[in-house]
């Protein structure tokens, strides 16, 4: 069977959407995109995200997308209101649904991409200075946690789809 070599799309979907790209074994690329001013509509927001999303994969060629799953766990409720939980599901089902039949979509977990890239499933507060420490590390000089999050989820889908690459990355092989 063939190896995987085309560009993997990292997206952490979020109002600030953290995005890496790459392809297996090269050093990715990473940035950060607003969809919209703050209080715009969310199908103004949806709509950019789908145009930014059809250049992105067009002009980079993208064959793969991974994407942190969207999730509000019940100690969040009264720190994220109704219009942002709506806005984070709402760029999955996006996703979904552009990237049908299209290109190829896979979802991880917070747990799984922190697990991997800082060797534990730590809180956010602990996990954002590990991953950023993390990513220095390797030679991504990312400044935001948006930027952060999607290079070790971008790290993550490459030890899982090419582990002969990526398996020896992680913290647990530090030092060998």
């Amino acid at each position: 069977m063939a190896k995987f070599t085309d560009p993997i799309l990292a997206l952490d979907l979020a109002t600030v959407t953290g995005w890496a790209w790459g392809k297996p074994g090269a050093k990715p690329t990473f940035g950060s995109q607003r969809f919209g001013k703050t209080g715009a509509p969310r199908a103004e927001i949806y709509r950019t995200y789908r145009l930014w999303l059809a250049l992105m994969c067009s002009t980079h060629n993208i064959k793969l997308i991974v994407f942190e799953s969207a999730a509000v766990p019940s100690f969040m409720i009264g720190k994220t209101n109704v219009d942002t939980t709506k806005l984070l599901f709402g760029l999955t089902e996006h996703l979904e649904e552009w990237a049908y039949r299209q290109v190829e979509l896979r979802e991880a977990s917070v747990a799984q991409v922190r697990s991997h890239f800082i060797g534990q499933n730590f809180k956010r507060d602990i996990a954002r200075p590990l991953i950023k420490e993390q990513c220095h590390a390797r030679g991504w000089m990312a400044e935001t946690d948006d930027e952060c999050d999607s290079l070790a989820l971008w790290d993550y889908m490459v030890c899982c789809i090419r582990p002969d690459i990526g398996a020896t990355s992680g913290p647990l092989f530090k030092g060998r």
